[in-house]
C-alpha cells in the first residue's frame, strides 16, 4: 500500500478523554476493519487532519463485536469507518443496523467500506442504514479521505448542535412550568439555578459538578443572597457577598448598573428585572465556553424566567395585601378585647416556627402564620362586658366566651382561600386539647388538626408571657415548665418538643415584639 490508498488509524483505546467540548478535545473516529495494515497506515494518512481547529482520536476495532463494545463505551463518536465484510459476508450491515436501532445512535457519521464493490446494493444501504458514504477502498485516495471526513465532521457537528439545542429547549420549556409553580423568593431562585445549571452544562458539555452560582434577590432597600454553590458554598450570610473574587464582584455590580445580562468567555451575569423594581441576579462560572446559539438559548431561559419572577411579584403583592387585612383584622379584634396587635404578630411568628419544625412546607407554614391572626376572629362577637372584665368569668359568661370560636369557624369556613380555611380551622380548634378536655366539642388527640394542636400551644404561652385584664404576665421560666407540665395534658406531646427544640427562637421573638402600653 501506499500512502494514498485508505487507511485506518490504530490507537490506545482505554484512555481515551470524556469531552468538556466540541471544540476542546479530539473528534473520535472509529475504524472497523479485519486488516491491521488498514489501521496502521491510515494513521500515517491522516495524521495531521484538523477540523475546526481539532484534531482526531482513533478507535480501532478488529470485529462487529469489538465496535459494538466501544460504542457502549463512548457515546461520542463523531464517524465510524466500517468495513462490509469482517467475521462474515455482512458484519458490517449487521452492526450498523445494531448502532442504530439497538443502540439508538442516530448521531454518528457511518462511512461503509468494501473491497468488494458488488457486495450490497449501494442505494438500499444508504437509505435504509443511515449511512453518510459508500465507498470502495481502492478510490480513496489520501486527499479523498481529507473531504471525506470533512464532510462528515461537519454533518456530524451539525447533528450534535441541533440535538444540544432541541434538548435545551425541552429543559427551557420544563422549568417554565417548575418556576412558574414556585412559591417564594427562595425556591424560585433555587429551582433556576436548578435548571439553569442543567441548560449550561447541556450547552457548554461541562460536568454539573464543575459548575459554580450564586443566586440574589435584591430590590431598593434589600440586597439577599440567596443561593451559593460550588467554590461559591462557603458563602451563607448576607455580609458574605463581599467575599466574592473581585471578577465576579465587578461583573454583578455592572450588570445592576447597566440592569443587563453579560456574557464572558468563562463567566455570565443574568439579571432579570421585575415590572416592580426589583431583581433576581445570577452568576455563574466553570464552564467552557458558550456559542452564540448557547447564549440565545440562555437568554431564553431569562426571559421565561422573568415572567416567572414578574407572576412571583404580583402573588408576593396580593398576598401581602391579603396578610395585612388579616393584620389589621387581627389587630381590631385584639383592640376590642384591650390586648395589644403584637399579640398576633407574636402568636404568628410562633406558629410558622412549630409548622416548619412539624414537617409543613415553607409555603405551608406562610399561610399558618398569615391565617393564625385570626385564631380569635369570633370574639368580634362576645359582649365588651365579658371581654374586659376584669375577674373571673361566672358560668354563663364563660359559656358566651367560649361560644367565639364558632362564632369566628362560622365567618370564614365557607371561604376558599387557603389563608382563610387556616383561619376557620385555628379559630375553631385552638382551644381543644390533648386529652380531650378542651372546648367547643372535646377532641382528643390526633382527633384535633395538627394545625389546631400548634396554635393552641402558640397561644397560651404568649397569653401566660404578657399581661391580660385578668391577670399579670408570668415570668418566662414558669411558662416554660407549665408547657412542659402540659405535655400529653393539653398539648400534644410532639408540638412540645418541636417548641422545646426551638424555644430560644420563641423567646426571641416574644422578646422583639413586646407590648407597649
Amino acid at each position: 500500500m501506499n500512502d494514498d490508498d485508505l487507511l485506518f488509524i490504530e490507537d490506545d483505546t482505554t484512555n481515551a478523554e470524556e469531552p468538556l467540548s466540541l471544540h476542546l478535545c479530539p473528534w473520535k473516529v472509529m475504524i472497523v476493519d479485519d486488516d491491521k495494515e488498514v489501521h496502521a497506515v491510515t494513521k500515517l494518512v491522516l495524521s495531521s487532519f484538523e477540523w475546526d481547529d481539532t484534531p482526531l482520536h482513533f478507535l480501532s476495532a478488529y470485529s462487529a463485536y469489538e465496535a459494538e463494545q466501544l460504542f457502549l463505551e463512548h457515546d461520542d463518536i463523531a464517524v465510524a469507518l466500517i468495513d462490509v465484510v469482517m467475521e462474515t459476508d455482512d458484519a458490517g450491515l449487521r452492526l450498523i443496523k445494531t448502532i442504530r436501532n439497538e443502540l439508538n445512535n442516530k448521531s454518528t457519521r457511518i462511512v461503509l467500506r468494501t473491497g468488494q464493490p458488488g457486495q450490497a446494493p449501494e442505494r438500499k444501504i444508504i437509505r435504509e442504514y443511515d449511512i453518510s458514504d459508500y465507498k470502495n477502498k481502492t478510490e480513496l485516495s489520501g486527499i479523498k479521505l481529507d473531504t471525506l471526513m470533512c464532510s462528515a465532521l461537519r454533518s456530524y457537528q451539525n447533528i450534535i448542535s441541533l440535538t444540544k439545542n432541541k434538548k435545551g429547549l425541552e429543559l427551557v420549556v420544563e422549568s417554565s412550568s417548575a418556576l412558574f409553580d414556585a412559591i417564594t423568593y427562595e425556591t424560585l431562585i433555587d429551582e433556576t439555578i436548578n435548571y439553569l445549571s442543567k441548560l449550561v452544562a447541556q450547552c457548554s458539555l461541562t460536568p454539573l459538578y464543575a459548575l459554580s452560582s450564586i443566586g440574589i434577590y435584591c430590590n431598593p432597600t434589600v440586597f439577599h443572597l440567596i443561593e451559593a454553590r460550588g467554590d461559591f458554598a462557603h458563602l451563607t450570610e448576607l455580609n458574605d457577598i463581599e467575599k466574592l473574587p473581585d471578577s465576579a464582584s465587578l461583573m454583578i455590580s455592572r450588570s445592576m448598573a447597566e440592569q443587563r445580562h453579560i456574557y464572558t468567555s468563562d463567566a455570565f451575569v443574568m439579571n432579570m428585572q421585575s415590572s416592580s423594581n426589583s431583581c433576581i441576579i445570577l452568576y455563574f462560572e466553570g464552564f467552557a465556553s458558550l456559542s452564540e446559539q448557547d447564549i440565545a438559548l440562555l437568554d431564553l431561559f431569562a426571559s421565561n424566567t422573568k415572567t416567572s419572577f414578574d407572576n412571583e411579584e404580583l402573588r408576593h403583592e396580593i398576598e401581602e395585601g391579603q396578610r395585612e387585612i388579616v393584620y389589621l383584622l387581627g389587630e381590631a379584634i385584639e383592640r376590642k378585647s384591650k390586648e395589644t396587635g403584637n399579640h398576633i404578630r407574636r402568636v404568628a411568628e410562633i406558629t410558622r416556627i412549630l409548622a416548619l419544625e412539624l414537617g409543613f412546607s415553607i409555603a405551608e407554614s406562610e399561610k399558618i402564620k398569615s391565617a393564625s391572626p385570626l385564631h380569635d376572629l369570633g370574639k368580634i362577637g362576645i359582649p365588651d362586658y365579658i371581654l374586659h372584665k376584669p375577674g373571673a368569668l361566672d358560668a354563663n359568661e364563660w359559656k358566651i366566651m367560649q361560644s367565639h370560636v364558632e362564632i369566628g369557624y362560622e365567618l370564614v369556613r365557607y371561604s376558599s382561600q387557603d389563608i382563610l380555611k387556616y383561619a376557620a380551622l385555628i379559630s375553631y380548634q385552638h382551644h381543644e386539647k390533648w386529652d380531650g378536655t378542651g372546648y367547643p366539642n372535646g377532641l382528643k388527640g390526633e382527633e384535633i388538626d395538627l394545625i389546631g394542636r400548634l396554635a393552641a400551644l402558640a397561644d397560651v404561652f404568649d397569653a401566660l408571657a404578657h399581661d391580660r385584664c385578668y391577670k399579670k404576665a408570668w415570668p418566662i421560666e414558669e411558662v416554660l415548665q407549665f408547657i412542659n407540665d402540659q405535655s400529653g395534658l393539653h398539648f400534644d406531646p410532639l408540638v412540645v418538643a418541636a417548641f422545646n427544640k426551638h424555644k430560644g427562637q420563641i423567646i426571641a421573638v416574644n422578646e422583639r415584639y413586646q407590648d407597649s402600653f
